[in-house]
């Protein structure tokens, strides 16, 4: 039997992340299970879905094109013992170009321990939006508007207003949503100096919402048999999957994972 006190050691939380575009290039893997290529001075390099060589690639490398299969790619590699306690997936610059691009999180092992596939692409409102004005005390604020639900889900989810012509130009870009509801979306545009009269065929997309990793069953030293891949030091694996080989011509991905590791110790309180 142990006796158990209270514990005074404390740990710092350690972040780590990920972040590629659809340009980038990534040692190839050819499978979910395989060894990584990460200390392979001419590795095979693969894209995240330009269907392009990479800039940059230096002389003696090999690329291959990611066609419609799925891309395999390392993110992370986490020491023994760690334990993920946190972390999320945004979407900075949705994917453009292939029908679908949906991307998963996980291990070796899984490729979705961590996050289940998702989409990486924007998705047009529900019901396309008829109404944008920005005709209140502050004209940076704008108001867009449609007669039935829009699809919008959450307050700073990313939106993209197009179509808008003539002075009203000003309108389109990409924002961040201050409010909304089934009809309305608010957002803030901070180019616009006056009041606009909307012009053209308005149109909008809502990007994924930043979304929160799955945080797996912990694995101790009295528990080896934990699903926790961490603590095995299984590295953190990408599954980037297409709809159809069409190339993209735009996507942007950030994913963080935070972890503390067993056993560590940054500070002890005396009291």
């Amino acid at each position: 039997m142990t006796i158990r006190k209270r514990t005074r050691g404390a740990q710092y939380p350690l972040v780590q992340e990920f972040v590629f575009n659809y340009n980038d290039g990534t040692p190839y893997l050819s499978a979910l299970n395989a060894a990584s290529q990460d200390a392979n001075p001419r590795a095979v390099v693969q894209d995240f879905g330009s269907k392009a060589s990479p800039d940059g690639m230096l002389s003696g490398f090999t690329w291959q094109t990611s066609g419609a299969g799925p891309v395999y790619f390392d993110m992370f590699s986490l020491p023994l013992g760690a334990q993920i306690i946190g972390g999320d997936v945004q979407v900075e610059s949705p994917y453009v170009g292939p029908s679908t691009v949906t991307l998963a999180v996980g291990d070796s092992q899984s490729p979705n321990r961590y996050f289940t596939a998702a989409t990486t692409m924007a998705t047009v409102f529900t019901n396309a939006p008829t109404t944008l004005t920005n005709a209140g005390t502050d004209v940076t604020v704008c108001t867009m508007g449609n007669a039935t639900a829009n699809g919008v889900t959450a307050v700073g989810q990313v939106i993209t207003v197009s179509g808008c012509t003539g002075a009203s130009a000003a309108y389109n870009g990409t924002f961040l949503v201050d409010t909304y509801s089934a009809t309305s979306v608010t957002f803030t545009n901070p180019n616009l100096t006056a009041s606009l009269t909307l012009a053209g065929t308005l149109a909008a997309y809502f990007s994924p919402v930043r979304a929160a990793l799955l945080i797996p069953s912990e694995e101790t030293a009295m528990a080896p048999s934990g699903s926790s891949a961490g603590a095995r030091g299984n590295d953190i694996r990408g599954t980037l999957t297409f709809g159809n080989s069409t190339a993209a011509t735009a996507g942007r991905v950030r994913v963080k994972v935070m972890y503390t590791i067993d056993g560590r110790v940054n500070e002890v309180q005396s009291t």
